[in-house]
Formats: structure tokens, C-alpha cells, sequence
């Protein structure tokens, strides 16, 4: 006789909540369901997912053991799909990280072993009022395509998703899976676990950013969709001041046809931007200048589709990824008040270069806890007849 499936219960289904989803979902002995207000192909300021460029470039600090492990764990699984899944949107191409002063205590990036092809770029191919470049084979991703990859791929594998909004760990816990509770439930709400009953986590705080998203000459895409770059405007190993970026978008299965160009881009932290008017015309322009006079050969003539803003759900002492049994309330009546709680949020601006890597961490947390769950359910129901 099989076992039964242990139900899980996620809240949210940006990049953390789908891959957590479907690293779940790859081992048999899990039944998922997705909760969550916003999802793939929809747009809303506080849904950051798809706003993301996005590219693989690791900010791990040169001793940052774990950050490096997540980071690297999630690289190997995107270039897996760049070479066998064309329908992710996920596709090879060269990054270039251009600092106009080189940092005086510039180190190599822990990652120089990991990517092919590292270099220092040659001066004479360096922008105009760049001091020191470094280039390497990565990755991008088209984030609004690869979200609905995820789901699908979720989808198909037996998870359901359902479109609502949750006001704390207790009513996520108490929604049915099936014909009974939960015994997991996984908060990956992002910015919303700053409000979230049960959590309340006032580490969380919003950092703006404005894209603007271009199509060049057909002519220019394939040297474009080649090209990814950060250019910082001060000399720091970590990018402080302005920052620069270009990342091109392939569309699924079709690499060869003219994709998007994300271009950006600004930081603004607790910042939680307006309804109203979420992007800046003086913002867009500064963009379009810095991009253009950092690669003018594929830019000037860059056709203009739209700008966008998004929240990156930053947190201050980084990512909390958990999972720990819990009792969520005394007698209430509902099943199941003793179950595993877990989290995966406040990723920043690295969910997706850290998304796997991160679904890994908590789904082996999650494994961990579920080796206490049924002694501490039996200590519960010990305790509630006393």
C-alpha cells in the first residue's frame, strides 16, 4: 500500500515560489498547491518576477560559502536548460562588467572558475570612459516567458495554483489540500511577508527599479542577443552608485528571431513607488544616455517599446530560507494545528540567479522538519488532554 502524499500548501508563485513548487514536485511523495494573488503573465508593481531582466551574475562575497553554493546550484540548472530546453527562454551569451574607476582592492569573482571564457577585457575594447572591464560566458533569461515555463512545467506534474489572497500563515494552513489539511506550508510572498500574519518581518523593505525595454535593428540582434553587461559608475567591487545594465530577452524556441532588451536601471530603496505613475520620463532618458554611450554601435538607433517599474523584495540580513514544525494555534477545531512551516523570501534583486539553489535549501529543510512532524503531532494531542 502506497504512503500518502504529504500535502504542501505555498504562497506565492513568482520565480521562488514556482521552483520551489517544482524541486517538490520532481520527488513523488509530495501533493502542491499554489495560492497567490498575483500569477505568471499578469503585471502589478508588487509582483516583482516579471519585471526581472534577468541575467546569472553572482554578487557572493569571495567567503560567502553558501551564497556561492545556491548561486552555483542555480547556474548549472540554467545552463542545462540552455542547452535542452529552448522552450525556457533561457539562452547562453557573453556578460561584461565594466567599472569606469577599477576598484583599488579588486579581487577576481569567486565565479571566475565556474563560467567558461573569463577575461579581463583588453583596454582598447573597453567603452569610452571605462577603466577595467572583466568578461565571461553566462546566461539570460526571459523572466515573464520562464515564469510561464515553470508553471507549466508544475502544472503538468499535478500541482494546482489558485488565484487569491492570504492574510497570514493560519489561513494559508487552514485552506483544504484535498480532502484534509496542509502538513507544509511555504510562505515565498516576497515583499508581502512584511505584512504577512505570522511573520510580520519589518526586516522586508522595497527597492525600486525602472526598466526600459527596447527591440533594435533586426540587423543588430544577433551581436545584441550576444551582449549582456553591468557598468558601475563608481569604482566598487560591489557596484555601489549607478549602475548600467543590459540584458537581452530570447523568445522561446525562437532564438534566432529579434527579442526584447531589457535596459536599466535604479535602485531606489523603501521606496514603494506610485500607483499612478510608476515610471519617470527624466528616468527612462538617463537609461537610454547611459546605455547609448556605453554600447552606441547597438543602441543609438534602439527602438523604444516601453519603460516599467518593479519592487525587489530586499531584506535586511539577507534571504531567510527555513523550515521548522510549529504550532500555529490551541483547539481550534480545524485539522492539523502541528505542521511544518517554511520560507523562501527576500531575494532582493537575485531571485532568479539564486532560485534553485535557494528551492533546494528549503526543500531539504522542509525533508528535516518532516522527521519531527508526527512526534510532535503526538505530543500535541498528549498535551490537549491534559
Amino acid at each position: 500500500m502506497s504512503q500518502p502524499k504529504c500535502r504542501v500548501n505555498i504562497l506565492g508563485a513568482g520565480v521562488s515560489g514556482l521552483t520551489t513548487a517544482l524541486v517538490l514536485l520532481q520527488n513523488s511523495h509530495y501533493s502542491v498547491q499554489i495560492i497567490a494573488t498575483h500569477l505568471p503573465s499578469e503585471l502589478a508593481l508588487d509582483y516583482t518576477s516579471p519585471w526581472a531582466g534577468a541575467h546569472w551574475r553572482s554578487y557572493a562575497d569571495i567567503d560567502d560559502l553558501d551564497q556561492q553554493a545556491l548561486d552555483t546550484a542555480t547556474f548549472k540548472h540554467l545552463t542545462h536548460l540552455a542547452k535542452h530546453e529552448p522552450n525556457a527562454g533561457v539562452m547562453f551569451l557573453y556578460g561584461h562588467d565594466y567599472w569606469d574607476v577599477k576598484p583599488k582592492d579588486f579581487v577576481d569573482p569567486w565565479f571566475k572558475t565556474l563560467v567558461e571564457d573569463y577575461h579581463y577585457i583588453p583596454v582598447a575594447d573597453l567603452p569610452r570612459g571605462v577603466e577595467f572591464g572583466i568578461r565571461y560566458r553566462t546566461v539570460s533569461v526571459n523572466a515573464p516567458k520562464y515564469l510561464v515555463y515553470l508553471q507549466e512545467k508544475v502544472l503538468a506534474l499535478g500541482a494546482t495554483i489558485h488565484h487569491g489572497t492570504v492574510a497570514s500563515l493560519k489561513e494559508l494552513a487552514q485552506i483544504p489540500h484535498g480532502s484534509s489539511r496542509a502538513d507544509v506550508i511555504i510562505n515565498c510572498s516576497g515583499l508581502g511577508s512584511r505584512i504577512l500574519g505570522g511573520v510580520l518581518d519589518h526586516q522586508m523593505f522595497p527597492t525600486r527599479g525602472q526598466i526600459v525595454i527596447v527591440k533594435v535593428d533586426d540587423a543588430l540582434w544577433p551581436l545584441a542577443k550576444q551582449f549582456t553587461c553591468e557598468r558601475y559608475a563608481e569604482g566598487s567591487a560591489m557596484g555601489k552608485g549607478t549602475i548600467t545594465y543590459v540584458i537581452p530577452r530570447v523568445i522561446p524556441g525562437q532564438e534566432s528571431a529579434n527579442g526584447e532588451i531589457v535596459l536599466g536601471g535604479t535602485m531606489q530603496h523603501w521606496d514603494w513607488g506610485n500607483d499612478k505613475e510608476t515610471t519617470s520620463e527624466e528616468t527612462t532618458n538617463a537609461i537610454l544616455r547611459r546605455v547609448r554611450e556605453t554600447k552606441p554601435d547597438l543602441f543609438t538607433t534602439a527602438k523604444v517599446l516601453r519603460s516599467c517599474a518593479g519592487l525587489r523584495p530586499n531584506r535586511r540580513g539577507g534571504v531567510r530560507v527555513s523550515a521548522a514544525v510549529e504550532q500555529l494555534d490551541w483547539n481550534e477545531g480545524w485539522e492539523k494545528p502541528v505542521l511544518v512551516v517554511a520560507h523562501n523570501y527576500g531575494h532582493a534583486g537575485f531571485g532568479y540567479q539564486a532560485s534553485v539553489g535557494c528551492a533546494n535549501k528549503v526543500v531539504a529543510e522542509i525533508e528535516r522538519s518532516l522527521q519531527q512532524l508526527d512526534r510532535a503531532r503526538a505530543s500535541s494531542k498528549t498535551m490537549s488532554k491534559l
